[in-house]
């Protein structure tokens, strides 16, 4: 599990704020999934997205990928952009989901705020910033991380 997760200063001083209570990080490598090879396995189930299959599967152990910022329950170091800690926080959940299929509510929980039907585009003009704009046509895979600051 690494030592700390790192934030730049506006998303860092979110999570101090108390406005930022969810991180998301792209999975390394990225998992080779398709509905195809699901459906090849007899584990496609109608009515649910690729992400949530996926997402349930890992939640059950049928997927055999540890996150590797920790899981539900630790505690971790918050760290600015240089690696310096700043504060704890305790991981509340975690998922993982394609980077594409976040929820506005879920944007929210990222640290952005201002007009409802902004909040996602806010939060891909960003995350196309920080891992490129291929990370985000690609839909890559990403851990979601649920926390909750500890004082």
């Amino acid at each position: 599990m690494k030592d700390r997760i790192k934030f730049n200063d506006a998303m860092l001083a979110a999570v101090m704020g108390g406005r930022k209570t969810q991180a998301r990080r792209p999975i390394k490598p990225q998992p080779k999934v398709t509905e195809e090879e699901l459906r090849k396995l007899n584990a496609w189930q109608e009515g649910y997205t690729l992400s949530e299959q996926v997402c349930a599967a890992w939640c059950h152990g049928f997927v055999d990928v540890d996150c590797p910022y920790g899981e539900t329950g630790d505690i971790i170091n918050i760290a600015d952009k240089d690696g310096n800690i700043k504060g704890k926080i305790e991981i509340t959940n975690v998922w993982v989901q394609q980077v594409n299929d976040i929820s506005e509510s879920d944007a929210e929980a990222e640290g952005f705020d201002g007009k409802l039907n902004a909040h996602t585009s806010d939060f891909a003009a960003v995350w196309i910033a920080i891992y490129g704009i291929d990370s985000w046509v690609n839909n890559e895979w990403v851990w979601v991380i649920d926390f909750s600051k500890v004082d």
